[in-house]
């Protein structure tokens, strides 16, 4: 069947091809290290110091912003920084009576008023995108 005795000798024997695999994953490793986005987005930086967020800590605050709305039961909000803009994705849960479109167009304005009254960046709210993934049925009562 086969030449070899036990493992060890399997690997001795492919030596090369194994070396590559192992430098060819610690790279690919690197790349993923080094793409990945930072836990926190720096708001502000001057002379004076630097402002950050924490992602989670972003995110945590539009959602809150959305289940606070009458309709909306849970959210789920995304934060990616592109061209100077913080574009925002909400991805809500509703009940089948929600009004859409009043959620969306106060969505938006919150979001926009987010970043210019509590985060001090008047010109960086960029995209606001609502996505409706899912409808909850009204809690039943006794």
């Amino acid at each position: 069947m086969n030449d070899y005795e036990t493992w060890v000798d399997v690997l001795i024997a492919d030596a090369p091809r194994a070396f590559a695999l192992i430098w060819l994953a610690l790279a690919f490793w690197v790349l993923l290290v080094l793409v990945r986005p930072s836990s926190s987005l720096v708001l502000r930086k001057d002379e004076n110091g630097r402002l950050a967020i924490s992602r989670h800590a972003l995110n945590r605050l539009l959602e809150a912003c959305a289940e606070q709305l009458k309709g909306v039961v849970r959210a789920r909000a995304r934060v990616s920084r592109s061209g100077g803009k913080f574009h925002t994705t909400l991805e809500l849960k509703v009940r089948p009576n929600a009004k859409l479109d009043a959620i969306q167009g106060y969505l938006v304005q919150e979001v926009r008023s987010i970043f210019s009254a509590n985060l001090g960046l008047p010109d960086a709210a960029g995209r606001v995108e609502v996505k409706v993934v899912g409808v909850v049925p009204e809690p039943t009562g006794f």
